[in-house]
């Protein structure tokens, strides 16, 4: 047990001089340090554009800009859509000849004689729907609508 407590004792004595040791190291590296980091600054000064800003101001900063007025001219007023007038179809019936299956009708159109059955299309300008007894009806392109003319009986 002698032994022991005599190797307790050293291994006390021990860790004493280590803790003391270290913490005089530890001041004389921390002396150390701040006496090199002084030696820096003093040797290598900040040279730059911004040696004499703020570091808690921003170095950009938002320009202000005002917003331009601009001066608005008076919207001229409309003008009224003028109309094309179309005139409407200008043709005279002049026969019907066939039965209840086919029929032709003889028409006279811009100065012209037309023989026409159901579903022709005379001159781009209107299609003949259907020929009945006594009336054609065709419908208009130009005016996109229907119109029936019967027979001139003259």
């Amino acid at each position: 047990m002698k032994k022991f407590a005599r190797a307790l004792r050293l291994s006390v004595a021990v860790a004493v001089i280590f803790c003391a040791m270290t913490a005089l190291m530890a001041e004389e590296s921390q002396n150390s340090e701040v006496a090199v980091i002084d030696q820096l600054c003093q040797n290598f000064t900040f040279q730059g554009d911004n040696a004499a800003h703020d570091p808690f101001k921003p170095l950009i900063t938002k320009k202000v800009v005002e917003p331009l007025k601009i001066e608005r001219q008076p919207e001229p007023a409309p003008q009224k859509e003028v109309k094309k007038v179309i005139p409407p179809l200008k043709l005279t019936v002049t026969g019907i000849c066939g039965n209840e299956n086919v029929r032709e009708a003889v028409i006279q159109f811009e100065n012209d004689e037309h023989i026409v059955r159901p579903g022709q299309v005379v001159n781009g300008k209107f299609k003949v729907v259907d020929i009945e007894n006594g009336r054609v009806v065709v419908y208009s392109i130009r005016e996109a609508r229907r119109a029936a003319f019967a027979l001139n009986e003259n």
